[in-house]
């Protein structure tokens, strides 16, 4: 089973907000590109056990509820519409990932836990419709959401 927690922030995030602002100031898709929102993507396999009450159990240890929101889809994955989400990740070995793997599993004795990945999905919202929001959305992508050398990307349509 994958459970899948999809988070964000509840205040203002500065980082999508400076991704934005290069976006339109700097690299001239201001009349194409509405907004720009940024998730966490923690993706769970897990090898046992009650996947609702699991989701609920990771999401308290891995969310900050103070200032974040969260959904769990478990065995899927899918956004809403209105945007082109853009998933990035390490192609390379994933620290925070491993980490969090260690936490659940040695620290909170879940050990049927099996991987851990992580990615920031990021939401480009365009004044386009939809083939031309996907070219332009990849060539933001490839522009500045990845580092080629350690970053793969995903448009989760």
């Amino acid at each position: 089973m994958l459970i899948n927690l999809r988070v964000w922030l509840k205040i203002p995030d500065a980082e999508a907000a400076t991704v934005k602002n290069t976006l339109v100031r700097r690299l001239s898709y201001g009349k194409v590109l509405e907004d720009v929102k940024k998730e966490r993507l923690i993706s769970i396999q897990v090898d046992s056990g009650d996947p609702e009450e699991l989701a609920r159990a990771f999401a308290r240890e891995l969310v900050n509820e103070n200032k974040e929101s969260h959904k769990v889809l478990i065995d899927r994955l899918e956004f809403e519409e209105g945007y082109v989400p853009v998933k990035v990740a390490l192609h390379i070995e994933d620290g925070e990932a491993i980490a969090i793997r260690d936490r659940l599993r040695k620290r909170l004795g879940y050990q049927n836990v099996v991987d851990v990945k992580k990615a920031t999905v990021w939401k480009l919202y365009f004044r386009l419709l939809r083939p031309e929001a996907e070219i332009t959305a990849r060539e933001i992508a490839e522009k500045l959401l990845i580092n080629p050398h350690k970053d793969s990307y995903e448009i989760m349509l």
